[in-house]
């Protein structure tokens, strides 16, 4: 059937829905939507924490949620599960995007790796360090680690902003650079922002870990295992007293990155079996013919044989955690009190002083004084088409902290809830400062090039 006739066989609704449907799924798929989407539930939480509608807010995410079965009481605050659940999702889909980039990526290549680690190295170094002098022997130094991580959603949405201003490469490096962040992020967590630890539960936690391993080397590719297992790794970890996202990043290092069979046998059978179908499609009934049917299903299965369950996986997960997740954690998280007192002390106060300045700053100075180290010694080389003023450019949008710094600081000042206001009052004026600085340094230097 010619692609006409098809399309005139169908009625004025498919027609209808089919003209729309591409370009919403570009809308939906592209970069600039998961930042949106993201500035607007914080926006959103922003708002309503403000309003007169306050105390519904706080309702809603400390009002406890759960269930009993018999003795068992299983409930927590929707930000808890959402902090300790959902999120452990999000640093899932972190792990596999490293894991990637580590085997077949731009951390794949020696000198690459090398310049994206001591830029993300620097980035790190030099804002936990201003942190700290800002707030050393007071009870908020355990607050050192919030300006150290990048927000890659909202960095990469500002930079789709002066695209047209930057190479192209340039966001491939801010994505490895962010990557090599999140696994200074991840430890940092894992080392730092536990307290007490239970050894039974943690040899639990890894025990699963392990078997997930094994999984993996004995040619284990059903998710119902990794699932399965995972949940049992989790709830261990959580118990354990090490937060449970690092079990998230744990888990998806076990997840299989080669294809179970990759051979020319393989694409030979694929076409055959397509040469099969393309011959009786103008004639077999496809909903009747189970020979057509098996046909389409082996079809089916070579190319799950064929790809890596580690990208399907990743590519499974993209959209809900960035359509779903992140928007559910920066409204549970995001709604900062703008009490004019609490905007003052982040401008006076030695922790907002430390993330404003860490952020700002120290990311400027840490990812721009480790790429000129690197180049300076040879140390490693950048992408195609992007230069030190690139990367300076990058490095101030880099100082948005938003998802990974309000993480961090909720671990931190749990219990210290003065601290932790002031501390995400901060992080949203340092991540504003920041986008802000670096699109106006990126659209200047570019005029000055012209």
């Amino acid at each position: 059937m010619s692609s006409e006739s098809e399309s005139n066989s169908k009625n004025a609704l498919q027609r209808g829905l089919e003209s729309i449907h591409e370009p919403f799924s570009y809308f939906i798929r592209a970069q600039t939507t998961s930042s949106i989407i993201l500035l607007i539930t914080t926006v959103v939480a922003l708002w309503w924490a403000n309003s007169i509608y306050a105390s519904t807010y706080q309702g809603l995410i400390h009002t406890p949620i759960g269930f009993f079965i018999g003795d068992l009481e299983l409930q927590a605050s929707l930000k808890h599960i959402i902090n300790d659940g959902l999120m452990v999702i999000f640093f899932f889909l972190l792990g596999l995007e490293i894991k990637r980039e580590v085997l077949a990526g731009d951390l794949a290549k020696p000198k690459n790796r090398r310049m994206l680690m001591v830029c993300a190295i620097g980035g790190m170094v030099c804002p936990a360090l201003i942190y700290s002098m800002f707030n050393w022997s007071l009870d908020s130094q355990i607050g050192w680690g919030i300006p150290m991580a990048t927000d890659t959603a909202f960095a990469l949405g500002v930079l789709t902003i002066v695209r047209k201003y930057i190479p192209v490469s340039l966001i491939a490096f801010i994505v490895g650079l962010a990557i090599v962040d999140d696994v200074g992020a991840i430890l940092v967590i894992a080392i730092f922002y536990t307290q007490e630890i239970s050894l039974l539960h943690l040899a639990s936690a890894i025990g699963f870990i392990l078997f997930l391993t094994a999984g993996n080397y004995a040619g284990i590719r059903q998710p119902f295992f990794y699932i399965l297992i995972g949940i049992a790794a989790w709830w261990a970890m959580l118990q354990s007293g090490v937060h449970p996202t690092v079990a998230g990043v744990a888990m998806a290092l076990t997840i299989p990155a080669r294809p179970k069979v990759f051979s020319r046998k393989l694409f030979a059978e694929t076409k055959s079996l397509l040469r099969s179908l393309q011959k009786k499609s103008t004639e077999a009934d496809m909903l009747a013919s189970t020979k057509s049917h098996e046909q389409v299903k082996e079809v089916r299965d070579f190319a799950e044989r064929a790809s890596t369950p580690l990208r399907r996986w990743e590519d499974t997960l993209d959209l809900p955690v960035a359509l779903i997740i992140l928007p559910l954690f920066a409204l549970t998280n995001a709604g900062v009190v703008f009490d004019m007192s609490f905007v003052m002390s982040s401008l006076v106060d030695p922790i907002g002083l430390g993330i404003i300045a860490g952020l700002v700053l120290g990311k400027f100075i840490g990812i721009s004084g480790g790429c000129w180290l690197a180049l300076r010694y040879n140390i490693g080389h950048l992408p195609n088409n992007v230069s030190l003023k690139n990367v300076i450019g990058a490095s101030l949008i880099a100082g948005i902290g938003f998802t990974m710094s309000t993480f961090i600081a909720a671990l931190g000042f749990d219990t210290q809830p003065e601290h932790l206001q002031i501390a995400k009052t901060s992080i949203l004026i340092a991540s504003v400062l920041s986008a802000v600085l670096g699109v106006i340094y990126i659209r200047i230097s570019a005029k000055a090039v012209i």
